[in-house]
């Protein structure tokens, strides 16, 4: 297998610790809301590069955190550790706990994953009632389960001689980590005029770049509703250290892979690969690799405070999930990706165009072929070359081989993919069809024309016409 390496700016070959084994953590999401699209497209690239390391014969050991304390809300722009912690933002608003913020935002991520067909952490499909209270069994980790875990890796940093205490927080000196900014090529200097305007907020903080390993329960944070006892007093931890400690105490101090988006590299991989030398004396991740961003049409990253939708809002347009998902693994983890309406009415007509291909091959499943499963291989190698895999799958169907035989190859792609291709089309959408023709016959009762031709309209994106007669509508598929 051969992925893009972010420290060395190059495609490499994987070289797995433990011959045949590979131990990956991926950076999950932050569970004070519900996830938006631009989250949603790495869960999905990951979900792709998990199933083709298992397709590829790896036995996977993976984990993915939940962040449920300590994101501060200006943690993404510039690494400021003074903004608002998320969860308790979000409590407040809802009138509720931090912790059943929590729970009820992790119940989202499950459904939303179960919906995009995103297998758990562990390489399993998400059971429909999986909740909040067992996720851990599937390979997630939450953090405010591992505080203990963290005040010792802490603890080490500390010891090692990387650390400075002021009244306020427990910080990591990153002066004194010569190759801290090995991700960006920064010099420190370049770095701090973006987080410059913290030095007011802890005046005995020494470099506006280091970061906060330990928050403590005083100043503006004298109210946090979320606390524990620490050698550095009551307090929380850096959202940085999280996860440190929960990839390093499951994977060991050293794994393969580590995931997330472009947006983690200059802060917060950054500082957890600081953390991880500055607590066992040498990197921990072997490989950090990481998707694009998915852009607004304006070209900007799409994101929460600018408007970016979650997966129900999406599905309200008349898409189907997969729609989703096939333009997500379309599209290699490394190319930007521009969101819009169009850009999902194209990928469902891609979707609709190949199922209908497919369903046109029968029912009968053959034997896979196998030079084309080798091809598919070598396209997953070759960095997840998925322009290459759907030019595979599109040369198959024009090939002269068996269509039972066609069909099993597809099919057994489709473990990587995720498509729900052995679903027939008619399977998933006849009631939801019904549903729409029914709402459009009583528009036109209404001579509501407007909203007559909306129903049409999305009818036939969803690859159907109607036809008006005398005796009221009848539909035929494109």
């Amino acid at each position: 297998m051969r992925l893009y390496s972010t420290i060395e700016k190059k495609v490499v070959e994987i070289e797995p610790i433990k011959r045949g084994q590979i131990s990956m953590y991926s950076c999950g999401p932050t569970v004070y809301f519900r996830m938006h699209i631009g989250n949603i497209r790495a869960f999905v690239n990951w979900d792709v590069l998990h199933r083709a390391l298992m397709y590829l014969g790896y036995k996977v050991n993976r984990i993915m955190n939940l962040t449920d304390v300590g994101h501060m809300s200006s943690n993404d722009d510039f690494g400021n550790d003074f903004g608002e912690d998320k969860m308790d933002k979000q409590a407040r608003v809802e009138g509720i706990k931090p912790i059943d913020i929590a729970n009820k935002y992790i119940d989202t991520v499950l459904d939303d994953f179960r919906k995009l067909n995103i297998l758990s952490p562990s390489g399993n499909q998400i059971p429909n009632d999986l909740t909040f209270t067992d996720v851990e069994k599937y390979g997630w980790s939450r953090a405010t389960e591992y505080i203990s875990e963290m005040i010792s890796m802490i603890q080490r940093i500390e010891e090692n001689g990387y650390t400075y205490e002021t009244k306020q927080a427990l910080y990591f000196d990153v002066s004194k980590l010569a190759d801290y900014n090995i991700f960006t090529g920064q010099e420190l200097s370049e770095k701090e005029v973006g987080v410059r305007e913290e030095v007011s907020v802890d005046t005995e903080k020494k470099n506006p770049a280091d970061f906060v390993l330990w928050m403590k329960k005083v100043g503006k944070y004298r109210d946090h509703a979320m606390n524990w006892p620490s050698p550095w007093g009551d307090g929380f931890p850096g959202w940085h250290i999280e996860c440190s400690a929960m990839s390093t105490k499951i994977l060991g101090e050293y794994f393969d892979i580590h995931t997330g988006g472009v947006d983690h590299i200059p802060v917060h991989h950054t500082n957890e690969r600081a953390q991880n030398i500055g607590a066992f004396g040498h990197p921990s991740v072997k490989y950090w690799v990481h998707n694009e961003w998915l852009l607004s049409s304006m070209e900007e990253k799409i994101s929460k405070s600018k408007g970016a939708q979650p997966l129900p809002e999406i599905l309200k347009l008349g898409l189907d999930p997969m729609d989703i998902r096939y333009l997500f693994v379309s599209i290699n983890y490394r190319t930007k990706i521009t969101f819009s309406l169009d850009a999902l009415k194209g990928a469902r007509n891609s979707r609709l165009a190949l199922t209908r291909r497919i369903e046109s091959l029968g029912t009968n499943v053959g034997n896979v072929i196998p030079e084309y499963i080798e091809k598919f291989k070598r396209e997953l190698e070759n960095n997840l070359n998925m322009s290459g895999v759907f030019g595979l799958i599109n040369e198959l169907l024009k090939s002269q081989f068996p269509k039972e035989d066609v069909l099993a190859t597809i099919y057994d792609f489709d473990r990587v993919l995720g498509l729900d291709l052995q679903k027939r089309e008619e399977e998933g959408i006849d009631k939801e069809i019904e549903e729409i023709l029914k709402q459009r016959e009583i528009a036109r009762l209404n001579k509501n024309f407007t909203e007559s031709d909306r129903l049409r309209d999305l009818i036939y994106e969803k690859g159907y016409r109607i036809k008006d007669g005398t005796n009221g509508q009848s539909i035929e598929k494109i």
